[in-house]
């Protein structure tokens, strides 16, 4: 990104307050279009202090629980076989696909409030993991609260990341880039651990 465009952003950054954050991360829940990787470091990048950064942090955690929230209500009112069908309908447009939510709604079934936590971690799987829970009823305020922890450990590294970056002369682009090449070697070394863990039982 050229030194103009790069100031702009940091502009841009610095303008947006806790009621935008909520929202930037309620849609990031609701509409899989940004992802949690590159909006998180960012609304860390805009914070001015460590106080701002532990507010957006909090408010974009409670955004993440809404967006949340709104699958959940989803899968409970369409019902288990709408929502099946719709998956593999159109689930591959979203990055949902039958075999993804089939494994979903299958762990929920054992450990649903790990499953929930642990699920946040997870691109993807971050945003759709609701949409089984609502379907099977799981009960709402512990999924809620498990939805919360999940959410804050996912963001507060993340938006922590990009405020130290930022505040080391990193541009936006540069920290971006930076962060996703990060979590690509760290998400492909733990699938190839899981795969090899795999194998090696079987």
């Amino acid at each position: 990104m050229i030194p103009a465009a790069d100031g702009l952003v940091d502009r841009v950054l610095g303008g947006v307050g806790l009621p935008q954050v909520f929202l930037a991360a309620l849609a990031e829940k609701a509409i899989p279009v940004l992802p949690s990787y590159l909006l998180f470091p960012a609304i860390g990048m805009g914070a001015a202090t460590v106080p701002d950064l532990l507010l957006r942090c909090a408010a974009a955690t409670l955004g993440s629980v809404g967006g949340g929230l709104g699958w959940y209500l989803s899968g409970a009112l369409i019902g288990p076989v709408r929502v099946r069908r719709l998956v593999k309908r159109h689930g591959r447009w979203v990055l949902l696909r039958p075999q993804l939510y089939d494994r979903m709604a299958e762990a929920y079934r054992r450990r649903p409030f790990a499953i929930t936590v642990l699920g946040q971690l997870v691109p993807t799987v971050r945003i759709f993991q609701a949409l089984p829970a609502g379907v099977l009823r799981l009960p709402l305020l512990p999924f809620l609260a498990a939805t919360g922890i999940g959410a804050l450990c996912w963001i507060v590294p993340l938006a922590v990341a990009g405020h130290v970056l930022h505040r080391y002369g990193w541009t936006a682009s540069e920290a971006g880039v930076a962060l996703l090449l990060t979590l690509l070697v760290l998400e492909g070394s733990a699938l190839l651990i899981a795969r090899h863990r795999v194998a090696a039982k079987s």
